[in-house]
This record gives C-alpha cells, structure tokens and sequence, in this order.
C-alpha cells in the first residue's frame, strides 16, 4: 500500500502475473512439494481456491461480528464496514503472510469484479422492491421536504467551502471538497431503503415517508448529476440524453411488457420460469450501458428495477429467486472489499488536512438535519421530526461505491477516501441507535395526515376498505357501502380485503385481483364477483341522469392468506397504500334469524381489537343481525318514491368518535329512501355535580361541549333542506338512564350508528363502563349488542383515526 498524504494520491507497484491464470491448484498435497515449493503456498496460487477462501472469511468475519454487535443496536452494514477494517490493511493486511497468501494483489480483479456484480444485484434488487407509485401519491409537503433536503444543504454548504476556501492547498483538494458536500447534501432511496428493512420500519408510516422523501431527494441529485455530466463532459449532452432515454424505454416500452405479462398470469400462479432469468439479463445490458454513458454502472439495474411492477407475481419472484444470496453473500463482499482498499490507521497518523475536511462533513449533516427538522416540525410530532431528520442524514453502501469508484479512477486520494470510509462508519454507528432510541414502533402506523370522514374535503372521493372475514360478510358488507351514497363530485373508491387463514402451507400470499387473471378456483371468486357486481350496478343506477359518463363507484378486490396474528397487519398496511379514511370490520360474533347469538370467533376478534389500535385512518366495527337491507330491495326500481323507509339512527353525545359517525350519518341521509334520526344526549342539569369537579376540568368540558355543539349545528346546516331527517333531544343524568332509553328505541330503528368513545367519560355513560362485554364497541355500542336486548337491529360503531400527539 502506498503512504497516504495530502499531497500524494497513489504509488506504483510491480505485481508478477502467471499467464494464463492457473484457475485451480494443484492441491495440498501436489507434486509441487518435490520442487521445494510449501503444499500450502502452492494451493493459494489457484484463483477458484484463493476466490473461495476470501468470500469464505468475509461471510464468516461479517455474520460473526453482527451476532454479537446487534444486540447493541448496529445494522450488518456497519459489522460489514468493521469487517473490511479487520480484514484489510489496518489490521491484518499489515502481516506479510497475510498479504501474500490470503489477499494478494494480483487476486483483487477477480474479487473486485464478483463484488462489483454483487452490489449491481444490490441496487436491481432495491429498485424492483420500490414502489414509485409512491412518487405520484406523495403530498406537496412531501415534495417540497424531499427537494429542500437536497438543494439547501448543498447551496449552504457551498458558500461554508468558499470562506474557507484558503485552507484547501489545492485544487485536487479544492474539487474534492465541493463533491463531498455534494454527496453529503444526498439522500438516496438504496440507503434510506436498506436503513428502514434493518430497522423493519419500512412498513410503517414514518418508513413510507422517509422511502418517499428520499425518492424524491434522488431524483434532484440524479438531475443535478446529468447536469454536472453535461457541464464537464465533453459528450456531456450527448452522454446524459442516451442515459435518460434508458430510463424512459425502461417505463413506457419494458413496463408495459411486464404488465402484459403479469396480465397473462394465471391468479396465485408464478410467471414463466424464464421471465426472472430474461429479466436479470437486460439489468445486465443496462449495467453496460451505463457503464458505457460514464454514470454508475449500478445505477442501470436499479433504474430497470424501479419499472419493474412491485409484489406478486414478477416483483416477488425476482425477490425470492435473488434476495437471499445478494443480502447474504454479495452485498457483505462488496462492502468489505471497498472498506478494504483504504488504511485507516494511517490516515489517522499521516493525513494533514483531516480538520478542514472533517469540518466541512459535519458542516453539511448538521445543515441537513437542521433544513429537515425545521420543515417537518410544523406538521409532524416532535420526536419522529427528529427521527426523520436522522434518517434523511444516514448514509451508506451508495456513498461508500461513489467514493470507491473515485478511489479506484484516482479522482480522490487515499486519505481523502480513508476520511470518508471513517464518516460513512460513524454515521452507521450513531443513527440507527439513536433512530431505535427515539421511535416507538407501536405507533408505526400512527398516520401524519388527517384520513377520516370529519377531515375529508367536499368534492374529494372517500376511499374505504371492507374487510370480508367469511362469506357472510359479503351481502351485509355491500348493503353498508350503499349508505354512503356516491356521486360524480363525492365519489367511492372501494378496496375490498378477503382474508384467509393461512393453513397448510408455509409462505403468506397476498394477491392483488386487478393485476392477474382471475381463476374459477380461487378461494376469493365470491368476493371478486359479488364486488365487481357491486360496481357495475353503481354505475347502471346513474344511466339516464346527469351523471351517466361519471364514475361514482371504484372497486379493487385483494386476498391476504396469512396467519391471524399477522392479518391486522396487512389490514393496516393496505390501508397505508391505498390511503384510505374509513376501515370496516365485521363484528366476530355472529347472529341467527332469530337474533339470538349464533356463534363467536375470537381469532377475529383479537384481530379487530389490533386494528382498532393501529389503524391509520377510522375504523368502523360492523354486526348485522339480519335486518340490514340494501336500497335496492326498498324502492321499486324507478319509482321516485320508495315503498318502505329505511330508518337509521345515530346517538350523538360528544367527541371525536361520535363526529365520525354523525358525519357517515350525513352521506347516508342523502339516500331518499331513508329516514335519519339523530338522536342527541346531553346531560342534565347538576349544580352539585359541577361544584365537585375542578375548575380546569369544568372549563375544558364546558369547551369540548361547545364544540361538539358547534359540529352538530355545521353537520344539520349541512342537511337542513332533507326532509327525511329528525332530530331529538334527550337529557339524561346517568349512564343507567342512557342503558334504558336505548333498550326503548332498540326495536325502532333498522341501523344504529355510534361513536365507540373508548376512554372518554361522561355523564350520560357514568357507571356502564363496569359492565361492558365488549369493549372494543364502546359503551352503547355494547349495549346494543347485548344478547339481551331481544332485537334485530343493526350496528356500526365507528372510532376516529387516532391522531398523533405533538
């Protein structure tokens, strides 16, 4: 290894080469030995054995160091970065033996080529598993906080290098500066990615936003490098025009392909065998390519992958055939074998700068964090800002190849790479267990945006996900849809999930039915067809009206086939993606003709009782005791008056949850064929109840009341004009009082809609809480589901999304 200096970038060396390459030894026990040569040395001279050893000891040396340094919160990459120290000329590349035998010079092409290879497979595989959908559903906020990330800390960390710009001695150095901070001033999607799968956050709500802002970050930084690519180049147009039509041939002539594919797939079944292996082919050519156009020649597969279609069935079989030995294998060898080319210790001892450009790194993080913080503060939490904040500073293996591809070029001298190997290794070190310190993952579905009924905007389309449980569900689960009453300017975007349990085999499915082709034998054909029903006979409703080429109602059917400790999981997820505002479960306990209790499933239960927790939108909680009829079956087809009125009756008494069943109330009145009471409890008068409470406490309920006064007077302004609603009022003095009135209008009504309430206390629920069966419907919502109550009527309770606190 060359002397490391400021001023000196690389030293020449004679390296002895034996044409043509002995690919195999003779082995131990060769005829060398006769020729005095040791067996031993002999067997190191074959490069299939040498190869071997080497990808042997760093998969070895990695995992071993992870076993015991993740029980301290470090990621594999950073026991990979510790392993390259180990392994290479900080510590045992010092020893001759070493050097000659294990790691010599002349065997660095054949291990730097397989690593290079390994960390292409890297970047393809992080692209296919990159939904850039994502990119289309990110908010302004998200937009603006994803570019800001990128341009400031480098603008900022610019006019930082120029005051200082007398303490670079050269212009080497000088250029080196302004790439770092422009490196620095980087979030790349593959590190943010990596970061969030160590962390197993990429499922959450925090993860979805980090993936997106840094997706967003890169392609900033990836403009800005064509940019720099045309400015500096002497083909520099020429380069970046060819380079850019690769990744636009990549979405809009090979996507489509794949979609096409995907389409012929018959439902729950692979793709051809020979799809992965075609495809794994043109990352290569595109590996080439940009190879040839001057750019990072992984930056290709990860462009390809990023149009491949993500999940089942092509984005998950190039997964599964691929992931196992990239993550295992060649990932750990590539980043080992870059962290191996620099000398740290020297670095340390002999590199003279180390002040300014040590400086000039923690200058453009802290101007990142800063520039990040600030944005999301006003509308994030203040501890997952923070979180956020560290995720958009993380760096990683990107950062790691950029310096090593500079190294190996000689853009950069080794000290200037050693500096940056001990930055990248720091960073790995600091932010995970500061990330795994501050976050909570119990709220990992905790959302940032308001994705309820009380919050949604007129004229914007509610999206809502069903859950189906069983085949019972179907009917009951459509007749509820109908309540909401879709339209050109508010229309419906259903997402129904069958859920399965997972029995008999191994690995969770889920499938989405509008990406493959359906087949007669799935377990969801049911669902499938009565929801595509349901859709075609929303749209035949508005033949003849004003509204006949408008689309009120969308429908999109998937099946989760998992474990029931799991499925509240692909619940909440799938609401995540969809972004939807309203989730139905049904009830888990189900009722005869009769009214009378039928049967229960726990299972389900547990299920219900997750989702209420996590949920990142308003959960409803549906039972149908066989009174709940579709509008279709009330009116005569195209009479304008129904021959039966449907009656449904919301209890209103105050808070959140309660203003999200008044609003589901309100879309439901605008159904002609039903009649809507609402049905308000406020307590009753009490001096000497008021006088026992504190005067905080008064004056904070006496602020809730106006409040909920204030939505219950919107919400009837609202429908004012509807002759089909009443409203009443009843005063109550205690929860018994309240128990009794609803026993007294149980049989009055076909649907009741309630808030669940779960925590609140009142006066018109005081001493019921005791003697709730079932929590997760609130306290009215458990008396009506009261075997007891000796009736048929129907119930939703509904819970508003739970927001985060600040």
């Amino acid at each position: 290894m060359s002397k490391v200096a400021s001023n000196v970038s690389f030293t020449n060396e004679q390296v002895c080469y034996t044409f043509p390459a002995r690919l195999r030894s003779g082995g131990v026990f060769s005829p060398a030995e006769r020729l005095g040569v040791p067996p031993l040395d002999d067997f190191f001279t074959g490069t299939v054995q040498l190869l071997n050893i080497q990808i042997l000891m760093i998969v070895i040396l990695s995992n071993l160091l992870h076993f015991f340094l993740h029980r301290l919160g470090i990621i594999s990459f950073t026991s990979q970065c510790l392993a390259g120290v180990i392994l290479g000329p900080t510590i045992l590349a010092k020893y001759d033996y070493y050097r000659d035998h294990i790691f010599p010079q002349k065997s660095q092409d054949a291990l730097v080529v397989t690593a290079n290879m390994g960390y292409s497979m890297f970047m393809f595989l992080t692209g296919v598993k990159m939904d850039f959908g994502m990119l289309l559903r990110s908010g302004r906020k998200v937009m603006i906080l994803g570019i800001a990330t990128v341009l400031l800390p480098y603008m900022i960390g610019l006019g930082f290098q120029f005051t200082r710009i007398e303490a670079a001695p050269g212009l080497l150095e000088r250029m080196q500066i302004i790439g770092s901070t422009a490196i620095q001033s980087m979030t790349t999607f593959p590190v943010v990615s990596h970061l969030m799968t160590e962390l197993k956050l990429t499922n959450t709500e925090l993860g979805r936003l980090a993936l997106s802002t840094s997706l967003i970050s890169g392609i900033v930084a990836a403009s800005l490098e064509l940019g720099a690519t045309i400015i500096t180049q002497i083909r520099g147009i020429l380069n970046a025009g060819l380079t850019l039509g690769s990744a636009l041939f990549a979405a809009f002539v090979l996507r489509p392909i794949m979609v096409w594919v995907i389409g012929q797939t018959p439902e729950g079944q692979k793709v051809h065998p020979a799809c992965v292996p075609l495809l794994f082919a043109v990352a290569v050519v595109y590996e080439i390519f940009f190879d040839a156009m001057n750019q990072s020649p992984a930056m290709g597969p990860f462009v390809l992958g990023l149009a491949v279609p993500p999940g089942p069935p092509l984005g998950s079989a190039v997964v599964q055939s691929m992931e196992t030995v990239t993550t295992s294998v060649f990932f750990p060898l590539f980043v080992v074998t870059a962290v191996m080319r620099g000398d740290l210790a020297s670095f340390f001892w002999e590199f003279d700068n180390k002040g300014y450009y040590g400086s000039s790194l923690v200058m453009a993080t802290v101007t990142k964090f800063l520039v990040c913080l600030f944005l999301s503060l006003p509308w994030m939490p203040r501890r997952d800002s923070v979180v956020l904040s560290l995720i958009m500073c993380s760096k990683g293996v990107y950062e790691l190849s950029v310096y090593t591809f500079h190294r190996d070029t000689t853009s950069i001298n080794e000290g200037y790479f050693s500096l940056n190997v001990v930055a990248i290794f720091i960073n790995t070190v600091i932010i995970p267990i500061l990330i795994k310190h501050l976050y909570d993952p119990s709220r990992k579905y905790a959302g940032y945006q308001s994705r309820n009924l009380f919050s949604l905007k007129p004229r914007t389309e509610l999206r809502v996900l069903p859950c189906i449980y069983k085949p019972d569900h179907i009917i009951s689960t459509i007749n509820l849809l109908d309540l909401t009453c879709p339209t050109q300017d508010n229309p419906l975007g259903v997402y129904a999930l069958h859920l399965v349990e997972l029995v008999g085999r191994a690995t969770p499915v889920f499938v989405s039915h509008q990406k493959q082709k359906p087949v007669s034998d799935s377990c969801s054909i049911d669902v499938i067809l009565a929801f595509n029903q349901y859709e075609r006979r929303s749209q035949q409703q508005h033949i003849g009206t004003p509204h006949a080429a408008a689309t009120t109602t969308t429908v999109g059917t998937f099946t989760s086939i998992s474990h029931h400790r799991f499925m509240s999981d692909d619940i909440c997820t799938l609401a995540l993606d969809k972004e939807v505002s309203l989730l139905l479960l049904p009830f888990h306990v189900k009722w005869g003709a009769d009214g009378r209790v039928e049967c229960a499933d726990n299972s389900f239960r547990i299920v219900n009782s997750k989702v209420l927790e996590r949920a990142p939108c308003s959960v409803g909680i549906f039972f149908d005791r066989g009174s709940f009829v579709s509008r279709q079956t009330t009116s005569d087809g195209g009479d304008d008056q129904p021959d039966h009125f449907y009656s449904v009756c919301v209890i209103y008494m105050g808070g959140g949850d309660d203003h999200e069943a008044l609003c589901f109330a309100m879309r439901a009145a605008r159904e002609p064929s039903l009649r809507l009471t609402i049905l308000h409890l406020v307590p009753s008068d009490d001096d000497d109840d008021d006088m026992s409470v504190s005067r905080r406490r008064n004056a904070r309920m006496a602020s809730e009341r106006l409040y909920d006064e204030v939505v219950l007077k919107e919400a009837m302004k609202g429908i004012s004009g509807l002759a089909n609603v009443r409203y009443e009022e009843h005063a109550v003095e205690d929860g018994p009082q309240t128990a009794l009135l609803v026993r007294e209008i149980a049989n009055e009504h076909d649907l009741f809609v309630v808030g669940r309430r779960h925590g609140l206390d009142s006066k018109q629920t005081m001493g019921l809480t005791e003697w709730s069966e079932f929590p997760e419907l609130g306290v009215v919502g458990d008396l009506l589901a009261s075997p007891d109550l000796e009736t048929k009527t129907s119930v939703l309770v509904v819970q508003q999304q739970k927001q985060v606190k600040k």
